[in-house]
Protein backbone atom coordinates (compact mmCIF):
# COMPACT_ATOMS: atom_id res chain seq x y z
CA UNK A 1 0.00 0.00 0.00
CA UNK A 2 1.19 3.50 -0.84
CA UNK A 3 0.45 6.16 1.79
CA UNK A 4 0.52 9.75 0.52
CA UNK A 5 0.15 13.24 1.95
CA UNK A 6 -2.78 15.13 0.45
CA UNK A 7 -0.37 17.62 -1.15
CA UNK A 8 1.56 14.93 -3.03
CA UNK A 9 0.91 14.42 -6.73
CA UNK A 10 2.22 12.60 -9.78
CA UNK A 11 4.28 14.82 -12.05
CA UNK A 12 5.56 12.11 -14.36
CA UNK A 13 3.26 9.20 -15.34
CA UNK A 14 6.15 7.37 -16.99
CA UNK A 15 6.99 5.79 -13.63
CA UNK A 16 5.18 3.18 -11.55
CA UNK A 17 5.27 2.73 -7.79
CA UNK A 18 6.34 -0.87 -8.40
CA UNK A 19 9.81 0.49 -9.19
CA UNK A 20 10.21 1.26 -5.49
CA UNK A 21 8.78 -1.93 -4.00
CA UNK A 22 11.65 -3.87 -2.43
CA UNK A 23 10.88 -7.55 -1.71
CA UNK A 24 13.52 -7.54 1.02
CA UNK A 25 11.59 -5.19 3.32
CA UNK A 26 8.07 -4.47 4.57
CA UNK A 27 8.12 -0.66 4.82
CA UNK A 28 9.95 1.89 2.66
CA UNK A 29 10.54 5.45 3.90
CA UNK A 30 12.66 8.30 2.54
CA UNK A 31 14.58 11.25 4.00
CA UNK A 32 13.29 14.78 4.13
CA UNK A 33 15.69 17.02 2.28
CA UNK A 34 16.13 20.02 4.54
CA UNK A 35 16.81 18.33 7.89
CA UNK A 36 17.50 14.61 7.30
CA UNK A 37 14.32 13.55 9.10
CA UNK A 38 12.63 10.32 8.11
CA UNK A 39 9.57 11.59 6.25
CA UNK A 40 6.31 10.47 7.82
CA UNK A 41 3.83 11.60 5.17
CA UNK A 42 4.67 9.31 2.25
CA UNK A 43 5.69 5.69 2.54
CA UNK A 44 5.23 2.20 1.10
CA UNK A 45 3.97 -0.56 3.38
CA UNK A 46 3.44 -4.28 2.85
CA UNK A 47 0.55 -6.14 4.50
CA UNK A 48 2.59 -8.12 7.05
CA UNK A 49 2.44 -8.61 10.80
CA UNK A 50 5.67 -6.67 11.24
CA UNK A 51 4.28 -3.70 9.31
CA UNK A 52 1.01 -3.74 11.27
CA UNK A 53 2.87 -3.83 14.59
CA UNK A 54 5.19 -1.03 13.48
CA UNK A 55 2.30 1.22 12.45
CA UNK A 56 0.40 0.53 15.67
CA UNK A 57 3.43 1.37 17.81
CA UNK A 58 3.87 4.55 15.80
CA UNK A 59 0.22 5.50 16.24
CA UNK A 60 0.29 4.77 19.97
CA UNK A 61 3.14 7.22 20.49
CA UNK A 62 0.57 9.95 19.90
CA UNK A 63 -0.69 9.34 23.43
CA UNK A 64 2.68 10.14 24.98
CA UNK A 65 2.37 13.93 25.24
CA UNK A 66 3.35 13.95 28.91
CA UNK A 67 4.36 17.60 29.01
CA UNK A 68 2.42 20.43 27.40
CA UNK A 69 5.74 22.20 26.72
CA UNK A 70 7.09 19.18 24.84
CA UNK A 71 7.91 19.90 21.18
CA UNK A 72 7.57 16.32 19.98
CA UNK A 73 7.71 16.83 16.23
CA UNK A 74 4.29 15.17 16.10
CA UNK A 75 4.17 12.07 13.86
CA UNK A 76 7.68 12.72 12.55
CA UNK A 77 9.20 12.59 16.02
CA UNK A 78 7.28 9.46 16.96
CA UNK A 79 8.37 7.77 13.74
CA UNK A 80 12.03 8.25 14.62
CA UNK A 81 11.54 6.72 18.06
CA UNK A 82 9.72 3.67 16.69
CA UNK A 83 12.29 3.32 13.89
CA UNK A 84 15.18 3.27 16.38
CA UNK A 85 13.40 0.92 18.78
CA UNK A 86 12.87 -1.46 15.86
CA UNK A 87 16.57 -1.55 15.02
CA UNK A 88 18.00 -1.49 18.57
CA UNK A 89 16.74 -2.94 21.88
CA UNK A 90 14.27 -0.47 23.38
CA UNK A 91 16.11 -0.46 26.71
CA UNK A 92 19.56 0.04 25.17
CA UNK A 93 21.61 3.07 26.20
CA UNK A 94 21.44 4.38 22.64
CA UNK A 95 17.64 4.40 22.60
CA UNK A 96 17.55 5.94 26.08
CA UNK A 97 19.90 8.72 24.96
CA UNK A 98 17.72 9.64 22.00
CA UNK A 99 14.51 9.36 24.00
CA UNK A 100 15.90 11.73 26.63
CA UNK A 101 16.74 14.29 23.96
CA UNK A 102 13.26 13.92 22.48
CA UNK A 103 11.53 14.52 25.81
CA UNK A 104 13.64 17.62 26.42
CA UNK A 105 12.66 19.27 23.12
CA UNK A 106 10.85 22.58 23.63
CA UNK A 107 11.18 24.02 20.12
CA UNK A 108 12.42 23.00 16.69
CA UNK A 109 16.02 23.94 17.56
CA UNK A 110 16.01 21.59 20.55
CA UNK A 111 14.13 18.89 18.63
CA UNK A 112 16.85 18.71 15.97
CA UNK A 113 19.40 17.05 18.33
CA UNK A 114 16.94 14.17 18.75
CA UNK A 115 16.81 13.66 14.96
CA UNK A 116 20.61 13.79 14.80
CA UNK A 117 20.83 11.27 17.65
CA UNK A 118 18.56 8.78 15.89
CA UNK A 119 20.34 9.18 12.57
CA UNK A 120 23.72 8.81 14.29
CA UNK A 121 22.79 5.48 15.85
CA UNK A 122 21.16 4.21 12.66
CA UNK A 123 24.48 4.84 10.92
CA UNK A 124 24.98 4.54 7.18
CA UNK A 125 22.74 1.49 6.86
CA UNK A 126 19.83 1.94 4.47
CA UNK A 127 18.25 -1.52 4.46
CA UNK A 128 17.24 -3.69 7.41
CA UNK A 129 16.08 -6.94 5.74
CA UNK A 130 12.52 -8.11 6.41
CA UNK A 131 11.88 -4.82 8.18
CA UNK A 132 12.71 -1.34 6.91
CA UNK A 133 14.33 0.61 4.11
CA UNK A 134 15.29 4.30 4.15
CA UNK A 135 15.81 5.95 0.77
CA UNK A 136 18.41 8.69 0.47
CA UNK A 137 17.44 12.34 0.03
CA UNK A 138 16.22 13.12 -3.51
CA UNK A 139 16.30 9.39 -4.37
CA UNK A 140 12.85 8.40 -3.16
CA UNK A 141 9.62 7.92 -5.04
CA UNK A 142 8.75 11.45 -3.93
CA UNK A 143 10.62 14.69 -3.27
CA UNK A 144 9.79 18.20 -2.05
CA UNK A 145 9.04 20.79 -4.72
CA UNK A 146 10.85 23.72 -3.10
CA UNK A 147 14.36 22.49 -3.88
CA UNK A 148 13.80 22.91 -7.61
CA UNK A 149 10.78 25.22 -7.82
CA UNK A 150 8.32 23.91 -10.39
CA UNK A 151 11.05 22.16 -12.38
CA UNK A 152 11.15 18.41 -12.78
CA UNK A 153 13.04 15.80 -14.74
CA UNK A 154 12.39 12.40 -16.31
CA UNK A 155 13.68 10.80 -13.11
CA UNK A 156 10.92 12.33 -10.96
CA UNK A 157 7.69 10.50 -10.16
CA UNK A 158 5.85 12.19 -7.26
CA UNK A 159 6.27 15.73 -5.94
CA UNK A 160 5.35 16.74 -2.38
CA UNK A 161 4.15 20.14 -1.19
CA UNK A 162 1.81 21.16 -4.00
CA UNK A 163 -0.98 23.13 -2.36
CA UNK A 164 -3.46 25.00 -4.53
CA UNK A 165 -3.53 27.93 -2.11
CA UNK A 166 0.23 28.47 -2.46
CA UNK A 167 0.53 28.40 -6.24
CA UNK A 168 2.64 31.40 -7.25
CA UNK A 169 3.71 31.92 -3.63
CA UNK A 170 7.43 31.74 -2.86
CA UNK A 171 8.24 32.00 -6.56
CA UNK A 172 6.51 28.70 -7.23
CA UNK A 173 4.33 28.26 -10.26
CA UNK A 174 2.57 25.01 -11.05
CA UNK A 175 4.26 22.80 -13.69
CA UNK A 176 0.82 22.49 -15.31
CA UNK A 177 -0.90 25.31 -17.18
CA UNK A 178 -4.30 23.95 -16.08
CA UNK A 179 -5.71 21.13 -13.96
CA UNK A 180 -5.02 17.54 -14.96
CA UNK A 181 -7.99 16.17 -16.89
CA UNK A 182 -8.62 12.68 -15.54
CA UNK A 183 -11.21 11.92 -18.21
CA UNK A 184 -8.53 12.37 -20.89
CA UNK A 185 -5.90 10.21 -19.21
CA UNK A 186 -5.29 6.98 -21.06
CA UNK A 187 -2.61 5.55 -23.30
CA UNK A 188 -1.28 8.97 -24.26
CA UNK A 189 -0.50 12.29 -22.58
CA UNK A 190 -3.66 14.20 -23.49
CA UNK A 191 -4.63 14.58 -19.84
CA UNK A 192 -1.25 15.98 -18.74
CA UNK A 193 -1.10 19.74 -19.48
CA UNK A 194 2.58 20.28 -18.70
CA UNK A 195 4.27 23.62 -19.19
CA UNK A 196 7.03 22.84 -21.71
CA UNK A 197 9.68 24.84 -19.85
CA UNK A 198 9.17 22.99 -16.55
CA UNK A 199 10.68 19.69 -17.64
CA UNK A 200 14.46 20.06 -17.64
CA UNK A 201 17.55 17.91 -17.95
CA UNK A 202 18.89 15.94 -15.00
CA UNK A 203 22.04 18.10 -15.03
CA UNK A 204 19.98 21.21 -14.23
CA UNK A 205 18.17 19.48 -11.38
CA UNK A 206 21.50 18.17 -10.08
CA UNK A 207 22.81 21.73 -9.88
CA UNK A 208 19.71 22.87 -7.98
CA UNK A 209 20.01 19.87 -5.66
CA UNK A 210 23.63 20.82 -4.96
CA UNK A 211 22.58 24.36 -4.05
CA UNK A 212 19.79 23.02 -1.84
CA UNK A 213 22.15 20.59 -0.12
CA UNK A 214 24.58 23.38 0.72
CA UNK A 215 21.74 25.60 1.91
CA UNK A 216 20.33 22.87 4.14
CA UNK A 217 23.68 22.31 5.80
CA UNK A 218 24.25 26.03 6.24
CA UNK A 219 20.85 26.75 7.81
CA UNK A 220 20.61 23.59 9.92
CA UNK A 221 20.16 24.60 13.61
CA UNK A 222 23.48 24.01 15.35
CA UNK A 223 23.19 25.75 18.73
CA UNK A 224 21.95 22.65 20.54
CA UNK A 225 23.62 19.90 18.54
CA UNK A 226 24.75 16.88 20.53
CA UNK A 227 27.42 14.33 19.60
CA UNK A 228 25.94 11.19 21.16
CA UNK A 229 29.07 9.40 22.37
CA UNK A 230 30.73 12.62 23.57
CA UNK A 231 27.82 14.54 25.09
CA UNK A 232 25.73 11.62 26.35
CA UNK A 233 26.36 8.46 28.39
CA UNK A 234 27.88 5.59 26.50
CA UNK A 235 28.66 2.97 29.15
CA UNK A 236 28.48 4.67 32.58
CA UNK A 237 24.76 4.09 33.08
CA UNK A 238 24.60 0.54 31.75
CA UNK A 239 27.95 -1.01 32.80
CA UNK A 240 28.57 -3.96 33.03
CA UNK A 241 25.47 -4.98 31.08
CA UNK A 242 25.53 -2.58 28.12
CA UNK A 243 25.51 -5.42 25.60
CA UNK A 244 23.36 -7.90 27.50
CA UNK A 245 20.54 -7.75 24.96
CA UNK A 246 22.94 -8.42 22.11
CA UNK A 247 24.41 -11.42 23.95
CA UNK A 248 21.02 -12.91 24.64
CA UNK A 249 19.75 -12.34 21.11
CA UNK A 250 22.76 -14.13 19.60
CA UNK A 251 22.21 -17.33 21.62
Amino acid sequence: MLVLDADTSVVNPNHCIEEYIDPRVDIVFYERFFNWEIASGNYLVRNTQFAKDFLLRWANYGRNAIDYLWWSGSDNGALHMVFLETILPSDSQEVKNCRNLWLKARAYDTYVPFVVCVRFYLGATRIWPQRLKLLRRAHGFCRDWYNTGGLWTERDFLIHGWKSQTVRDNDWASPFYKDIELSRCGNNYDGWPWKPDKKVKIEEIRHLIELAENRSARTFPKNHLVIPFLDQPDIAQCYPNCDINERFSSN
